[in-house]
């Protein structure tokens, strides 16, 4: 994923407060539960960055990830001289390890590097939420959009866990990671398949027939 131009410029600036350290450091970048940040953005390469299966050099390289691609910080561990960071692309794919020079504090949708723990499907669990209302929905191939109920949970910096009650009194969980909806809480008895498509300030949810419109705000607020 490629940041806008704005968002670059307030990316630069947080390279600054919050560097990732170089070769020869004693500080190993903290995971998000430590109070790090919670997602790196690729930088620093000119074609992209390898993926290895292990913190090694030698190690087979498992995925190459261009400049901007936002990834999952899942720990970082210093080996063979330098910091190899644990990570993930947001949203999945393969897991595996990249140095960490060349990563950067990803930027969110609010302009912050998040740090820290996403507890928003904790709270959302708990019906613990910072906003309720309505929102457009169907349940059903064909059936004309309706209201309804939704809470959301939010943990800042497009983090964010939408719940909405189906008339069938069935609550469905729509999650959302740096203002990008990514999956929803469907099982093997409940296995509808989910796609998100953007159109400016709001997003078309699938999860089978059922069909969602939530607009940017209900994620970030304001």
């Amino acid at each position: 994923m490629t940041l806008p131009n704005r968002t670059r410029t307030v990316l630069l600036s947080l390279a600054i407060a919050f560097p990732v350290h170089a070769l020869g450091s004693d500080d190993v970048p903290a995971a998000p539960e430590d109070g790090g940040p919670r997602n790196w953005q690729v930088a620093g390469v000119t074609g992209g960055l390898n993926v290895r299966e292990q913190p090694s050099t030698a190690a087979p390289v498992v995925a190459r990830h261009p400049p901007g691609t936002i990834l999952d910080n899942l720990g970082c561990q210093r080996a063979e001289g330098r910091i190899w960071c644990d990570v993930q692309q947001l949203g999945g794919g393969p897991r595996g390890h990249v140095a960490a020079e060349f990563l950067r504090p990803a930027v969110s949708p609010d302009g912050s590097a998040r740090t820290g723990p996403d507890d928003s499907s904790l709270r959302a669990g708990r019906g613990d939420f910072d906003a309720t209302g309505k929102l457009p929905c169907a349940q059903h191939a064909g059936q004309p959009m309706t209201q309804c109920e939704f809470g959301v949970a939010r943990a800042g910096g497009g983090y964010a866990t939408v719940v909405v009650s189906k008339p069938d009194g069935v609550k469905r969980a729509i999650f959302y990671r740096m203002g990008i909806a990514i999956g929803a809480d469907t099982s093997e008895a409940d296995p509808g398949e989910f796609s998100a498509a953007r159109e400016n300030d709001l997003y078309f949810i699938r999860v089978g027939h059922e069909r969602y419109e939530i607009p940017d705000a209900v994620v970030l607020g304001g």
